[in-house]
């Protein structure tokens, strides 16, 4: 399913006022080859508009087992996991905890 112009307007929006777009603003996000395609073009009317930006998309997982996508410009938001807590802030999500089993645990 590819980016409406409406879609597009929502998430530019969206992207130049906070840095990044998440299901809140399009519920097509839920989709990850959506939120793909929406990427890819936002960067091309980025080009178009001569304005700065790498634009990413990426899935997260989160505690619970929930998995969220979001767009962001990384000139704004400079690393993933930075990203990724921008994501779980804006959805009120929370972060996985890592945890290691006694195999992990062993040194050798």
């Amino acid at each position: 399913m590819a980016a409406t112009a409406e879609a597009l307007s929502i998430a530019e929006k969206a992207i130049n006022d906070q840095g990044f777009v998440t299901e809140k603003e399009l519920a097509d996000l839920k989709d990850r080859d959506y939120a793909r395609d929406l990427a890819a073009s936002l960067t091309k009317s980025r080009e178009k508009k001569q304005e700065e930006g790498y634009i990413y998309a990426e899935p997260f997982d989160f505690d619970g087992g929930d998995i969220e996508n979001i767009v962001w410009n990384m000139d704004v938001i400079k690393t993933r996991n930075d990203a990724k807590q921008k994501l779980a802030d804006d959805m009120g999500l929370k972060m996985p905890t890592a945890t290691l089993s006694d195999v992990d645990k062993v040194e050798f």
